[in-house]
């Protein structure tokens, strides 16, 4: 359906019927680039989810609606065809979300906020990048709000636009200034590294006790009654498919945990307790706080094991190389006027503090460091590596 009005400055269409993607697909896989965006729900649901993927290319916006959609398949031809370059701010995140909810695939992708990154620019927000680009300044009221909810306004159609149709624009402006200061190679990699992103994991269905802000300050006897609370705070919020927080907040958690209140009164006394809190929650709380108290001393729930999001982490042992590395990466890029991370990006730092390469031969094994970097640093981190040995 055509989206009619002076807002728009191209043919813009709003795809909620199944009727309605093969159409636009079809015109969306003859593109050479495409801007790609979502917005999903995670501040309003438990169960979060992408609610909307809008895709531009030069002749047209598409807005899909994957809560009236329940196929959007089609669009996998497009993300894994190599020949159609894929432009998204932040890509890491959305594609992730893309690959956890649909299962899509990346071919050829450009990440405008990573290239400003590595262009060491002050701002490199989407609505910053604009604003110095196009001299235009993008209305971001609807950043919080829940795209879950129908119908569509016409305001929160041109606000779903007004990212993507510029995405193709500022990565010609982008690529002109990474090749000026030889960092094409270097992004090209790092772009294709987005590609094998692991789907995210869901905000709140994994989200442990060990994850709320604050408790690990807490004494040892304290714990199991943050447990009780955590598993009580995540069943409502599970029952009402809002976010933990909407229930309750981190800060009132664990203050519930550390005073302990055993009445009415002692839990009315804590800020963040009101009388209508109390009405709704309040048994159920001070029967969380009892339940912790009641287990044995020094019992805790065990840790899970790290997030890592297929992405390593230092182990204490490579931790004196890591640190070297940091802060030679960090001196080379005060000289070239870069950011750090065009220089060496995290996950490379890590394989390298890891692995320990002390032969050019060998750092070539490094996975995704790429061959301009080898060129252009690898004497020195070699360097670094036998000094920390």
């Amino acid at each position: 359906m055509r989206i009619n009005g002076k807002q728009f400055s191209k043919p813009t269409y709003l795809i909620d019927t199944p009727g309605d993607v093969g159409a636009a697909v079809e015109d969306i896989a003859r593109s050479r680039r495409i801007g790609v965006d979502t917005e999903g729900n995670s501040l309003h649901a438990f169960a979060e989810q992408v609610c909307m993927v809008q895709v531009s290319n030069t002749r047209a916006n598409y807005i899909f609606d994957p809560i009236r959609l329940d196929d959007l398949s089609q669009l996998a031809q497009v993300f894994s065809n190599p020949r159609v370059e894929k432009i998204f701010h932040g890509a890491d995140y959305d594609v992730g979300l893309l690959k956890r909810d649909f299962g899509f695939v990346f071919k050829t992708l450009f990440d405008t906020m990573l290239a400003a990154q590595y262009l060491n620019k002050e701002k490199i927000g989407m609505a910053d990048l604009v604003e110095e680009c196009y001299e235009i300044k993008l209305e971001k009221k609807y950043t919080k709000c829940d795209w879950a909810s129908r119908p569509l306004s016409i305001d929160k159609i041109v606000y779903l636009c007004q990212d993507t149709q510029y995405l193709i624009g500022l990565r010609e402006w982008l690529y002109k200034q990474l090749a000026e200061k030889n960092l094409l190679d270097e992004a090209k990699t790092d772009f294709a590294h987005l590609e094998t992103r692991t789907p995210i994991e869901p905000s709140y269905k994994n989200q442990t006790m060990w994850d709320i802000k604050g408790v690990k300050g807490l004494d040892i006897d304290k714990i199991p009654a943050a447990y009780e609370l955590y598993k009580w705070r995540k069943h409502q919020a599970k029952r009402r498919n809002v976010p933990p927080f909407k229930v309750m907040n981190n800060k009132t958690i664990i203050t519930i945990a550390n005073e302990q209140p055993g009445n009415k009164a002692e839990l009315l006394d804590i800020k963040g307790i009101t009388p209508n809190v109390w009405r709704r929650y309040g048994k159920f709380l001070l029967r969380a706080v009892a339940k912790g108290k009641s287990r044995k001393a020094g019992w805790t729930p065990p840790k899970p094991k790290e997030k890592m999001n297929g992405r390593r982490s230092i182990h204490w042992n490579d931790q004196e190389l890591a640190d070297a590395l940091k802060k030679w990466r960090h001196d080379r890029a005060e000289k070239l006027e870069i950011h750090p991370l065009a220089v060496l990006p995290g996950h490379t730092l890590i394989e390298i503090s890891r692995k320990k390469p002390r032969t050019v031969q060998e750092l070539q094994q490094i996975e995704w460091l790429g061959g301009a970097r080898i060129r252009k640093y690898a004497d020195e981190i070699i360097e670094v590596v036998k000094e920390h040995l």
